[in-house]
């Protein structure tokens, strides 16, 4: 029987009280511990009225307060909205007022960063009360609201109930081997759906959910040595950060030993040489490819066989799971057959509510159910797709404008909206452009505002930058006089690079370097890595290929600190002069 997702967490609470239920900076927390923490914040969020109805925004950096403020939420009734402190104060201000929060979770430092609207409470985490009788929501009502990107330049609430996150978890334990002691890594920031099964399939088998650091969580080197220090046996990681975590492991010539089960989703996984040599060195290991966007969350799986060698080079995303539907429909929206190309859409137990305080976006996405009884709805995912005749799905792409980057869901209108609205740009179009370490945003302006990127970063995540913002004459045109965005994204990217030429061997290989990891021609070696296409995800795939050619023992913050060929040449003939 399916009951509200915090139960899960009281069972095992009961049961094993002084069993680690979440760890940090070398501290641990029991179970019991952790639900005292949880109900004591319960019970002051519901002298502020807060109940099922109600919402409360978390806005916590990594600590024990993000698990405290997660289930102290849940256990008043209400729903919770997590706010990532990386997203431009005014997003978070959006989102706060959109989502209807009542009260904000908030620790002193965050607190201060956000324009918290008038008429919502700020507690912090351990700010508890004695306990008290709490109420108890039913499986309709909302577990939480997580915002993605929006088409018309408005991000949208996707709000999520416990039923649909209950049949998930049951279906999750139910596949999982780590059951009580078992190790979680609590990678996924508090705003991916992920973060969702992440603590709660550990919590509602006896688990421990291991924290880490942004620090860490970001450099593929120090983050294999943390999984093996902290001896992890689970992870949730987008293919991203899962390649660039087995390239670690090759550079440093050891897996973490204790890794038993692996899940990726939120984007397409490639079977690549690394991620292969990765796994085949942990042969008691497994990997999921789940799919399933946030107005769902997962809804297929595909278990990839115990041979790395014999998986194919692009995986399917697998058969529905925890009775999900999945329906490939034509342009009129019915079925077709096995084979068949068409739109991916999903149904059964695992549907969101729809988009909170947009009912004419849920009525058109939320859509009645092809074939299925009075009442029955499907979500039309807008992804394209078919069944093959083994009954696994597979993904070809999207049939709008919505892309994915570094895992997050990207409207391209949503970025063009804010290049648009810069000043001194006539118009804008955002494309997104392949490159070695998966699709980047590329702006192409008619006309150019000052400092765009810096602009951009004042009011959009960093994930919705454009990496480059390349001004041109004019867009090329189809023959219907519209802009043709496969040339744009079919075109070279190139700068105007700074600095002069190589000075010698070592930085003409790095400026080799550079390029190549970049795909973007004509950098010189002044030119600030991160100014011309870098972000965090392929400087870690940059200081792979330093570790690899030159020797160079390079961590990520190495990059950060010597951001162009001049400064990484010198730092590595200093290294070469040091004894």
């Amino acid at each position: 029987m399916l009951e509200p997702v915090h139960c899960s967490f009281e069972r095992q609470r009961r049961a094993t009280p002084h069993l680690a239920a979440v760890e940090f900076d070398g501290a641990t927390l029991t179970y019991e511990e952790l639900g005292r923490r949880a109900d004591a914040l319960a019970a002051r969020l519901a002298e502020l009225s807060v109940g099922p109805g109600s919402v409360v925004g978390i806005a916590v950096e990594r600590s024990f307060d993000l698990p405290v403020a997660v289930l102290g939420t849940l256990r008043a009734g209400a729903a919770y909205l997590p706010l990532d402190l990386s997203y431009p104060p005014d997003r978070l201000d959006f989102m706060l007022r959109d989502g209807g929060a009542r009260v904000l979770v908030a620790q002193d430092g965050p607190a201060g960063r956000l324009s918290v609207p008038t008429g919502v409470a700020v507690v912090r985490a351990d700010e508890g009360v004695p306990p008290t009788q709490l109420p108890q929501p039913r499986l309709d009502d909302l577990a939480y609201v997580l915002y993605t990107s929006g088409s018309t330049g408005t991000p949208k609430g996707v709000a999520m109930p416990h039923g649909p996150l209950a049949n998930l978890l049951r279906w999750q334990i139910g596949v999982s081997s780590c059951g009580e002691g078992a190790r979680t890594l609590q990678y996924s920031a508090a705003g991916f759906d992920a973060s969702f099964l992440e603590m709660f399939s550990t919590w509602a088998t006896g688990g421990c959910l291991v924290l880490v650091s942004e620090e860490v969580r970001r450099d593929s080197r120090r983050l294999l040595r943390y999984l093996h220090e902290h001896r992890v046996n689970r992870l949730y990681l987008p293919f991203v950060a899962l390649q660039g975590l087995a390239r670690a492991a090759a550079d440093l010539g050891h897996p973490p030993s204790a890794l038993r089960e692996v899940m990726t989703a939120g984007e397409q996984l490639y079977a690549t040489p690394a991620l292969r040599a990765f796994f085949a060195a942990l042969p008691g290991s497994v990997l999921d490819n789940q799919y399933g966007p946030t107005e769902t969350h997962v809804v297929t799986c595909l278990r990839l066989g115990p041979d790395p060698a014999a998986w194919p080079e692009r995986p399917t995303v697998g058969e529905p799971v925890a009775d999900a539907q999945v329906w490939v429909l034509d342009d009129d929206g019915r079925p077709l057959p096995p084979g068949a190309t068409g739109q991916i859409a999903l149904g059964g137990p695992v549907l969101a509510r729809g988009y909170l305080g947009r009912p004419g976006l849920t009525a058109a996405r939320f859509v009645a159910a092809p074939g299925g009884e009075p009442g029955a709805r499907a979500y039309l995912t807008g992804d394209i797709g078919f069944v093959g005749d083994d009954g696994e799905i597979r993904f070809l792409g999207r049939a709008d404008d919505q892309v994915k980057i570094r895992g997050h869901r990207v409207e391209l209108g949503e970025v063009e909206s804010a290049v648009k609205a810069l000043p001194g740009v006539e118009d804008a179009v955002v494309v997104a452009v392949p490159g070695p370490a998966g699709s980047r945003l590329v702006a192409y302006t008619l006309g150019l505002a000052a400092d765009v990127r810096r602009r951009l970063a004042e009011t959009l995540p960093a994930y919705l930058v454009p990496a480059l913002v390349v001004p041109l004459g004019r867009f090329p045109l189809t023959p219907s006089g519209k802009v043709d965005r496969r040339a744009l994204t079919d075109r070279p990217v190139s700068v105007e690079g700074r600095g002069p030429a190589p000075r010698d061997a070592l930085e003409r290989e790095l400026l080799a370097l550079w390029r190549k990891t970049l795909d973007v021609d004509g950098v010189g070696t002044e030119d600030d890595f991160f100014s011309v296409g870098g972000d965090s995800v392929v400087a870690l795939s940059l200081v792979s290929e330093l570790n690899e050619r030159l020797a160079a023992d390079a961590e990520l913050d190495t990059l950060y600190e010597r951001p162009t060929v001049a400064h990484m040449s010198d730092w590595i003939r200093e290294r070469e002069r040091t004894p």
